[in-house]
C-alpha cells in the first residue's frame, strides 16, 4: 500500500498571515518526506479562501526542492486555465527539477471543458523520443530553437 495526503491551503478564518499557510506546508511535506509517505498532491483553487494555491506547478517546485524522495502531485492542474503546450512544458520542467518525482493529475475545475482536458492530456502524453510532434497545427521539436514553431498554413 502507497500512503498520500491531499494537501489544501485552506485560510478560512483569514485570522493569520498568508504566508503561514505555505510555511506550514512546506513543514509538512518535510515531515512527510522524513517519515515515509509516498506522495502528496496538490490542490489548486481560485479566489476562494477554501485554499490559497492559485499554482500547483509552483508549488510543487517548492515541494520538490525541500524533499528527497516525497512523489509530488497535481490535484488537478485546471487544463482549461493554460494552453496544452504551456501546460505540458510546465508539467515536464517539474519533473525534470524534481528528480522525476512528478504525479500529474489534470481536471476541468468547475468549467464545462472536457474537451480542453482530452486536448490538453493528448498533447502531455506526446512520446518525446520521437523528437516532434503535431498537435493542433503547433509542431513541437526538441532540436529546434525554442522547440515550439506555428505551422505556415501551406505546409497543412
Amino acid at each position: 500500500m502507497k500512503v498520500g495526503v491531499l494537501q489544501f491551503f485552506g485560510w478560512a478564518d483569514r485570522k493569520i498571515p498568508l504566508e503561514s499557510i505555505f510555511e506550514r506546508a512546506i513543514e509538512r511535506f518535510e515531515i512527510m518526506d522524513d517519515t515515509g509517505y509516498d506522495a502528496v498532491w496538490l490542490a489548486e483553487h481560485h479566489f476562494s479562501s477554501f485554499s490559497v494555491c492559485p499554482s500547483v506547478h509552483m508549488m510543487a517546485t517548492m515541494a520538490a526542492a525541500q524533499t528527497e524522495r516525497l512523489r509530488i502531485g497535481t490535484a488537478v492542474s485546471l487544463a482549461p486555465f493554460y494552453h496544452p503546450l504551456r501546460l505540458a512544458e510546465e508539467v515536464a520542467l517539474l519533473d525534470v527539477l524534481s528528480g522525476g518525482r512528478v504525479n500529474w493529475g489534470a481536471g476541468r475545475a468547475f468549467i464545462r471543458a472536457a474537451r480542453t482536458v482530452s486536448r490538453t492530456k493528448s498533447c502531455i502524453t506526446v512520446d518525446w523520443r520521437k523528437r516532434t510532434s503535431v498537435f493542433e497545427g503547433w509542431t513541437l521539436t526538441s532540436t529546434s530553437p525554442g522547440g515550439i514553431s506555428k505551422k505556415s498554413s501551406t505546409t497543412g
